[in-house]
């Protein structure tokens, strides 16, 4: 698993993004937007999300994969989000300023659409398997979190290749970010839950863009 930077690693970042189907750019943003987002984020209201969706697995995230939840289980999904951080006019400016212009870049879309979310995670919070390729061409997951361990949980791990016994799990690391190709892959990917002696929240950015 690479790691690369913006700008000067652009035309290996766009190779692992057609081929791979994710890549990951580390110090994303400039870093005291980074810090200021994060106090932010720590400020913001937050409005708990508890979903459950019976029967997704029979249909929007089916799949072969025997690993995988079978259609008699439900999708479910535990988070915090923040509508006020989203709607904010420094939020949105932000994410014009320093996201649209390299998703666009990257992928080499003219994308338009932009379904852009504040997600926090406390312990106990998770997401089941799921697939967004239905969401956008382009997904994106920013970590926030200036602090982490491996053993807190909140992992993102994607099944991304044809054997179904390997997974790429990625940490989430503060002024990461993630960026998945969902227009030539379908690939399943969740959260594992975030334990109960995680020291602080986990912070993202989450998009979808068309």
């Amino acid at each position: 698993m690479k790691i690369f930077h913006l700008p000067d690693n652009l035309e290996q970042i766009r190779q692992v993004y057609d081929t791979l189907g994710y890549v990951i750019v580390d110090d994303f943003l400039p870093s005291p937007a980074a810090q200021s987002l994060h106090q932010t984020y720590e400020k913001s209201e937050w409005k708990l999300i508890d979903q459950k969706r019976p029967d997704h697995y029979k249909h929007v995230f089916e799949t072969a994969n025997d690993r995988l939840p079978r259609g008699d289980e439900p999708y479910l999904a535990r988070f915090d989000r923040s509508g006020p951080m989203e709607q904010s006019e420094d939020f949105q400016a932000l994410f014009r300023s320093h996201f649209i212009l390299n998703l666009k870049e990257i992928s080499r879309k003219e994308l338009t659409q932009f379904d852009s979310r504040c997600y926090r995670l406390n312990p106990g919070h998770f997401y089941r398997a799921h697939i967004d390729d239905y969401a956008g061409e382009v997904g994106i997951v920013y970590y926030l979190n200036e602090r982490w361990c491996w053993d807190w949980g909140g992992l993102l791990t994607i099944i991304a290749g044809e054997d179904p016994d390997v997974c790429d799990v990625i940490f989430p690391k503060f002024n990461r970010l993630v960026v998945l190709n969902h227009r030539r892959f379908r690939f399943p990917h969740f959260i594992s839950p975030v334990t109960e002696y995680a020291k602080v929240p986990r912070y993202t950015i989450v998009s979808f863009c068309k």
